[in-house]
C-alpha cells in the first residue's frame, strides 16, 4: 500500500517552462516532500512530477516503474464526448435526462472524472467528490487542462475533496447521486489493465460501497444510480427500480 507521496523538483526531460518555485509551492500546499530523482520509488512510496503542465504519478507495479495521469480532453473519452447526446449515451437514460430537462448530479466517486465529463457534455451540472488525495490531485490537474480548452465547462463541473457519506445529509440542489465504486478488473487489454491496476493501487477497495448506497438512499434526491460490471452482485443485495444494461456494465437505478 502506498502511504507516502513526494514530488520531483526537477524535469525528467529537458522541458522548457519548468518552474521550480511553483513546484515548491505546490509541494507545500499539498504536504509533499521534494525529491531529486524519479528512481526513489518503493512499494510504499510514489512520486508526482509535472511534464508540460500535466501531472503524472509514478509508482512501482510488479517491481517496475509505471506512471498514471488523467486526461479528459485527449484520448477515447474526448472522442466519445464529441458526439455525446441523450440518444446515444446510456448514462443519460440512467440519470434521467429528458428533452428539456437535465438533472443536477453528485458524482460521489469521481475517480478519473470520465463519467462526470460525459454528464457535463450532456448539459448537466455535476458536483464531483473524491476522497483519495492523490486521485483528487490528478483529477484537479486534468480539469485545469480541460478548462483551458473548453472554458464553458467551468460552470458545469465542480470538484470537491470530500468523503461523500459525510455530505449526503447536507445535500442541496442535487437531483441524482451517481455511484461508481471500484470493482474487479476483467478487461483483457494490457493497456487498460495496467491503467486500472495503477488506479486501484491508489484507490484501494471500496469496502464501504454498500454503506455508500445505504446513505445515498436516505438523501433528499430523486434517484440514485449505481454503475456495476455486468454480472456483478447488487450492492446491499438491494433490487433497483430498474436496470439499464450494456455489453460490459449496467446501471442500477433506484428511484425515490
Amino acid at each position: 500500500m502506498i502511504t507516502k507521496f513526494n514530488i520531483l523538483n526537477k524535469p525528467i526531460n529537458d522541458l522548457s517552462g519548468f518552474d521550480s518555485k511553483w513546484i515548491k509551492a505546490f509541494a507545500r500546499e499539498n504536504d509533499l516532500e521534494l525529491v531529486e530523482s524519479i528512481n526513489d520509488l518503493s512499494t510504499d512510496k510514489a512520486i508526482f512530477d509535472f511534464q508540460n503542465n500535466k501531472l503524472f504519478l509514478h509508482m512501482l507495479l510488479d517491481g517496475e516503474s509505471s506512471s498514471i495521469h488523467f486526461d479528459l480532453d485527449e484520448g477515447s473519452v474526448a472522442y466519445r464526448a464529441k458526439s455525446v447526446s441523450k440518444s446515444n449515451e446510456l448514462i443519460a437514460r440512467a440519470i434521467g435526462c429528458k428533452s428539456h430537462y437535465r438533472p443536477r448530479v453528485l458524482d460521489a466517486t469521481a475517480g478519473m472524472g470520465r463519467d462526470s465529463f460525459i454528464m457535463a457534455k450532456l448539459g448537466c451540472d455535476v458536483l464531483m467528490q473524491e476522497r483519495c488525495e492523490p486521485i483528487y490531485l490528478l483529477l484537479e490537474n486534468a480539469l485545469i487542462r480541460l478548462f483551458e480548452n473548453q472554458p464553458e465547462l467551468k460552470k458545469s463541473l465542480h470538484l470537491q475533496k470530500s468523503n461523500s457519506i459525510e455530505s449526503f445529509e447536507q445535500l442541496e440542489m442535487i437531483d441524482v447521486i451517481y455511484l461508481d465504486p471500484m470493482f474487479p478488473i476483467r478487461k483483457k487489454s494490457a493497456l487498460v489493465k495496467k491503467e486500472m491496476r495503477l488506479f486501484k493501487k491508489l484507490a484501494g477497495e471500496d469496502l464501504d460501497a454498500d454503506s455508500l448506497l445505504t446513505h445515498a438512499l436516505t438523501a433528499n434526491v430523486k434517484r440514485v444510480v449505481v454503475k456495476r460490471p455486468k454480472g456483478a452482485p447488487l450492492l446491499k443485495a438491494l433490487k433497483p427500480s430498474h436496470e439499464i444494461n450494456s455489453k460490459n456494465f449496467r446501471f442500477d437505478v433506484y428511484l425515490a
